[in-house]
């Protein structure tokens, strides 16, 4: 789905993709201004900086929160010494897709879970840090298989609750960055009891609220 806004969701040491004269570098972003200019590192090719010359043009893509963001640009000026930085104009137009089917809000929820593998169980806690109409993202400390259910217990902040609720682990990645919830698990409702789609509902109607009302 098309998004329209002329603000682009950039955030300071975010990679993203940047094409120059057919050559694809991995760069950070280092800032910007908006209107103005968007600052990256200027690539490198083994150890050596990547020539830019003024006017050159410059086409940026990443993706942020399940939002796609592409725009082409053109170089402004690029810094070779004692710091390697390229300077960018900010582009006037970009094109943004949410690659996500069902809007997520961002949460800081409590949550216990466990699963069964024949005889044993196993148990975790974590945080719930998004949650959507199709799944939840949690954070936790213990590895769990994608071929696990899990059965999930919280108290939502808009009323409600989620008791043994069974959900599909659908992906997985792991978060060095933090030592007490180094993995991060999206997970998908299965068979919603009425109790967790009761809870769910008021959930995402406050959060809507909220957001429409630029509270969130």
């Amino acid at each position: 789905m098309a998004i329209k806004t002329d603000e682009i969701p950039f955030v300071i040491g975010q990679k993203v993709t940047a094409t120059i004269r057919g050559e694809v570098f991995s760069v950070c972003i280092r800032g910007w201004l908006k209107g103005q200019y968007v600052i990256t590192d200027l690539p490198r090719v083994g150890g050596d900086v990547y020539r830019v010359a003024p006017q050159t043009g410059v086409q940026i893509h990443f993706i942020k929160d399940g939002l796609f963001v592409n725009f082409k640009s053109s170089a402004s000026y690029a810094l070779a010494q004692a710091i390697s930085l390229l300077v960018i104009e900010y582009p006037r137009t970009s094109d943004m897709h949410n690659l996500r089917k069902f809007e997520r809000f961002r949460s800081n929820i409590p949550v216990t879970f466990f699963y069964e593998e024949g005889d044993k169980k196993f148990e975790d806690s974590g945080v719930i840090r998004d949650i959507s109409s199709g799944g939840a993202l949690i954070s936790h400390r213990k590895l769990v298989g994608k071929q696990n259910l899990l059965y999930i217990t919280a108290e939502l902040p808009a009323g409600g609750s989620f008791k043994l609720q069974k959900v599909g682990v659908k992906n997985l990645r792991k978060n060095p960055k933090s030592g007490s919830s180094p993995y991060v698990t999206g997970v998908k409702w299965n068979d919603l009891l009425p109790e967790s789609e009761e809870g769910l509902s008021k959930f995402i109607s406050q959060r809507s609220r909220e957001k429409r009302e630029g509270r969130r």
